[in-house]
């Protein structure tokens, strides 16, 4: 199973969460989210999850 990171330096726009969302119905592929704009980061989680994924994208 591929596993992507979204990683959001803004609030998610409509588009952006129906394409999140999308992505999420895919059974071949794990979505992780990690909202840098909503208060103070878990920065610990974020470099976990930076090592555990296949590919990232910053929006």
């Amino acid at each position: 199973m591929t596993r992507q990171l979204h990683l959001l330096t803004a609030p998610p726009d409509p588009w952006l969460q129906a394409l999140l969302e999308s992505l999420r119905m895919r059974p071949d592929l794990a979505v992780d989210v990690v909202d840098l704009s909503a208060g103070e980061p878990d920065y610990a989680r974020l470099v976990d999850a930076v090592f555990a994924a296949d590919s990232i994208a910053t929006w």
